[in-house]
């Protein structure tokens, strides 16, 4: 179905405006470009605020305009913050935008902070999980995180008064966080099936059954990702005499204060049989030639993109038991869930993998048959779309 033009008020003629709110544009485009393109199926303008290093064609190619922002991501600094919020205030008043789509915490933290500050518009919240802030339980980031979701329950709370607010979450443990801060209504919830992949790209394959075992980790390198526990296993694993190539793909991320040091990443690729990659651009093409997918996160997780297109390309899971991951990853049926920060328990999980090909051929399958069941690029679009035609009031096109 498509969405014809929004629905006019009586005199002159006006579109609706979308305004997408997202850090980096890396970060669209690596996992929002479904939702933005989404958003222009609706009939709407779409303006982008992000800020631009080399992404920028990508993003308008979906039909959405590109303007660039710095949110000044890192650590929390309170002056700096406030400037942040002053040049978000005048972009909005500048744009004056029927609807906010704001993706990830910094945008949702300054949107929900301004929202009695700037015209009335429909909120979109956009949690990708909790991140770096969440997992930071104590200091200044846990308490500004802590105040976050408060805001955010606040306006999911607040009455419709022609201008709603709507939570999209990847897994239903973020649904359920948010609720311990009180309660809001169930209907303006709607869970997406994550960032969503394309099954057609990440084609399936057959398990190549390489001797010994390929391994493959995909993600930032920051230590929220648990990637220093995939090397450990490695390590007790070879002292086994269970060899496998473990391959690293991914770069730090310098924003990021858990970022894995250079030294750290050089001192783990000097290992015989480990390989970090650093950026790799064929995703699908790493995961044909790999037997095994690991994410061994320690939380933060909104629904990892690289578990789902793992999972599109027929392959074997071994995750954590944290939100999101283990909303996909069922133990047993696609995969292998351990406890976070578990190395000996991450270790067992290989091992078993490793030495049981028909297990990881089965857990690939099931992998594959769980991303078709409502976690492609697809099933998020049509989430997105039919959600905002109801909160802008846009009619369905005449099929």
């Amino acid at each position: 179905m498509q969405l014809a033009s929004p629905k006019q008020n009586e005199g002159s003629p006006k579109q609706a405006k979308i305004l997408v709110l997202v850090t980096e544009d890396w970060f669209a485009v690596s996992h929002f470009i479904p939702a933005i393109e989404a958003l222009v199926a609706t009939g709407a303008e779409v303006a982008v605020a992000t800020r631009v290093a080399q992404k920028r064609a990508q993003i308008e190619a979906t039909g959405a305009r590109v303007i660039p922002f710095d949110y000044s991501r890192g650590p929390i600094r309170p002056l700096q913050e406030a400037r942040v919020a002053m040049r978000m205030r005048a972009l909005i008043a500048s744009e004056r935008p029927d609807a906010i789509h704001a993706i990830s915490l910094k945008p949702i933290a300054l949107i929900t902070g301004l929202r009695r500050l700037v015209p009335r518009h429909v909120l979109g919240i956009h949690l990708t999980g909790v991140g770096f802030a969440g997992t930071a339980a104590q200091g200044r980031t846990g308490f500004v995180y802590q105040n976050v979701l408060k805001m955010v329950v606040g306006a999911l709370r607040q009455p419709d008064g022609g201008a709603p607010a709507h939570l999209f979450v990847e897994n239903p443990d973020d649904r359920a966080r948010l609720a311990e801060f009180g309660e809001f209504p169930g209907d303006r919830v709607t869970i997406l099936g994550g960032a969503g992949v394309d099954p057609e790209h990440f084609a399936a394959s057959p398990l190549p059954g390489l001797n010994p075992a390929r391994v493959g980790f995909v993600g930032r390198m920051v230590w929220t990702k648990g990637v220093d526990l995939l090397v450990a296993a490695f390590d007790r694993l070879a002292a086994e005499g269970i060899p496998f190539k473990l391959d690293l793909c991914g770069t730090p991320d310098p924003d990021n204060p858990r970022a894995v040091a250079d030294a750290t990443l050089a001192e783990w690729n000097a290992r015989a049989n480990v390989n970090w990659k650093g950026r790799v651009e064929d995703i699908a093409g790493f995961w044909k030639s790999t037997d095994i997918c690991v994410v061994p996160s320690r939380g933060g997780e909104g629904l990892p993109r690289a578990l789902l297109e793992a999972a599109a390309c027929g392959r074997p899971i071994i995750t954590t038991d944290v939100p999101g991951c283990r909303y996909f990853v069922r133990d047993g049926i696609e995969g292998l869930i351990v406890p976070p920060g578990d190395a000996p328990a991450l270790t067992g999980a290989l091992r078993r993998l490793i030495l049981d090909r028909g297990m990881a051929r089965r857990m690939g399958q099931a992998a594959r048959d769980r991303l078709l069941s409502g976690f492609t690029e697809d099933h998020v679009r049509t989430a997105i779309r039919d959600k905002y035609a109801g909160l802008l009031g846009l009619a369905p096109a005449s099929r």
